[in-house]
């Protein structure tokens, strides 16, 4: 009976080659995992973005009155202070609307004098018309008295027909003139009423005159545009000969110390994001520039709320798409470096969570 023996692998280098690969792939995996893993356990008390940039509340300047562009007191990227003179607008017009305000006001303001001293002779006026009133009561009185006397001695064959006629008929005529300065006395007593309408529509005329004058004047003010806060002018386009339109843009002040930060995050980044928290600032254009700021507030809605062109997501395809949020972000005061900030600069923040 013949042994069979079963062939050995040979055991040289080519035996070690899988393992050494196996080893290899093994070790890589593994420190994939940790360059990839190792950032996160390291930061996980950190938000970061790129998608940041310097923001500052700029001021559009507009003129409120239209006009020529008579001088223009500022260039591009110049300095001016609150108050200080930025265009004139030529004045003429409107001063000449100012001198007819004028007029109007001083017109207005003597016809109601007019009225007020027709006013103040009413009482003396109706007093006159009283009194004599009073005396033609008194007249007529007295003159019914005669007639009735001689009406009684004309029975009695001691006055005459005509005595007794021209008695009746001089109390007829005293009565007649009662009666009329009566009527006058009423009519004294109603131009009282009459006045004192006509008072109130003077004083009425007189307050649109002075509302007129306010405006007229206030419209004269805006030919001189100055500026309404501290801050560099940006985009100046105003030019001496120009015309101006009311609400058309000039110019722009931006205020370079109030410059703030938009970072936008992902929705995923923003659980542990609150108001107070510190904040890291690189500026893209000044490398080694750091600067620290903290998270100022969260806007209410994301950037695509606001968009004009809204995505419809009842439509058949859906694709979800990780929204990002605005978070504003405030620069301490007092930095080195913060006073080359630019409006429009590209940042990076690094929000610390954990504090």
């Amino acid at each position: 009976m013949t042994d069979t023996q079963t062939p050995q692998a040979p055991s040289g280098p080519r035996s070690l080659l899988p393992r050494l690969i196996g080893t290899t792939a093994l070790l890589c995996v593994i420190l994939v995992g940790v360059f990839l893993i190792a950032p996160a356990l390291l930061h996980y008390d950190e938000v970061w973005t790129n998608n940041a940039k310097l923001d500052a509340d700029y001021t559009v300047i507009s003129p409120r009155v239209a006009g020529d562009i008579v001088a223009v007191h500022v260039e591009d990227h110049e300095a001016v202070s609150r108050g200080d003179a930025l265009i004139d607008i030529d004045p003429r017009d409107y001063r000449a609307t100012v001198d007819a305000s004028e007029a109007r006001v001083t017109s207005a303001q003597a016809k109601l004098a007019e009225i007020e001293a027709e006013l103040a002779r009413q009482p003396s006026q109706i007093r006159h018309a009283q009194a004599v009133v009073d005396e033609d009561i008194a007249n007529v009185d007295y003159a019914r008295l005669d007639a009735d006397r001689y009406r009684r001695l004309r029975h009695n064959g001691n006055a005459s027909q005509q005595n007794a006629q021209q008695a009746a008929a001089n109390a007829s005529a005293l009565d007649a003139r009662r009666e009329a300065d009566q009527a006058s006395l009423e009519s004294v007593r109603h131009q009282t009423q009459v006045l004192e309408a006509r008072r109130a529509g003077a004083e009425a005329a007189l307050a649109q005159a002075r509302a007129e004058l306010e405006q007229a004047r206030l419209s004269l003010s805006h030919t001189r545009i100055t500026a309404p806060r501290d801050g560099i002018v940006a985009q100046q386009a105003g030019r001496v000969g120009a015309w101006a339109e009311a609400g058309g843009a000039l110019m722009a002040i931006v205020p370079t110390e109030e410059i703030y930060v938009t970072a936008n995050y992902r929705e995923v980044d923003i659980t542990e994001v609150r108001v107070g928290q510190p904040v890291t600032i690189s500026v893209d254009a000044y490398p080694g520039l750091t600067l620290e700021g903290h998270v100022d507030s969260l806007a209410p809605a994301t950037g695509t709320t606001f968009s004009p062109i809204s995505h419809d997501d009842a439509s058949g395809n859906f694709t979800k798409i990780v929204q990002r949020l605005p978070v504003r972000i405030a620069i301490e005061a007092g930095q080195s470096g913060i006073d080359r900030l630019k409006v429009g600069l590209s940042v990076e923040t690094t929000i610390h969570t954990d504090a």
